[in-house]
């Protein structure tokens, strides 16, 4: 009996090494949005005026506005509680805004920012190792209408010249925000 309880043990503990394998391993290198990020789901957070706001409700208004907008939607976050949306049209504003959310033009399409990380990703793997593991992250930035890209401190400004001089993603702002890679349990719930 003994030594079922241990196998048991051992094979518990495999399981859950494994699954923390898998999910540090899937963070590398991935595109995030940071207008679907998880504390936002939530159905209820404090806003910039001391209410609460349902964020559930602000994220159902964006998702409409993706299928009303179209190809023109970039994206869409909630800041202070209000629902910020990104279009490539001016004549969208008028629909983000009668949706309750504020507008924001911006000259790249999602699918240009999309290709844009794809063509950074297709550069990144051509670099020599430093460079090559030293992104760990994509993300669309609301505030540039660009990408954010999460990068070793270490490797930043080789990434940085890199990417100047090659230029994969042609004119798309690119920001450069220092990480030390992969989350850690202990990292994911720091600040919360």
């Amino acid at each position: 009996m003994q030594s079922t309880k241990i196998i048991a043990n051992k094979a518990l503990s495999i399981g859950a090494v494994a699954a923390l394998l898998t999910i540090g391993v899937t963070g590398c290198g991935e595109v995030s949005n940071p207008a679907q990020s998880p504390e936002q789901t939530s159905n209820a957070a404090p806003s910039s005026s001391g209410g609460t706001v349902d964020q559930e409700a602000l994220l159902k208004t964006r998702d409409q506005l993706a299928n009303e907008l179209g190809d023109t939607f970039v994206q869409g976050w909630i800041e202070n509680g209000e629902l910020h949306v990104s279009t490539t049209s001016e004549d969208a504003l008028k629909t983000i805004e009668d949706a309750g959310a504020i507008g924001h033009v911006v000259q790249y399409s999602n699918a240009d920012l999309r290709e844009g990380i794809a063509k950074i990703m297709q550069w990144q793997g051509t670099q020599e190792s430093g460079i090559r593991s030293g992104i760990y992250a994509y993300s669309l930035n609301p505030n540039t209408g660009g990408i954010t890209l999460s990068v070793d401190p270490e490797q930043k400004e080789a990434i940085q010249d890199g990417l100047a001089k090659d230029m994969p993603a042609g004119q798309i702002p690119l920001d450069f925000k220092d990480s030390t890679g992969l989350a850690t349990p202990g990292s994911a719930s720091e600040g919360k």
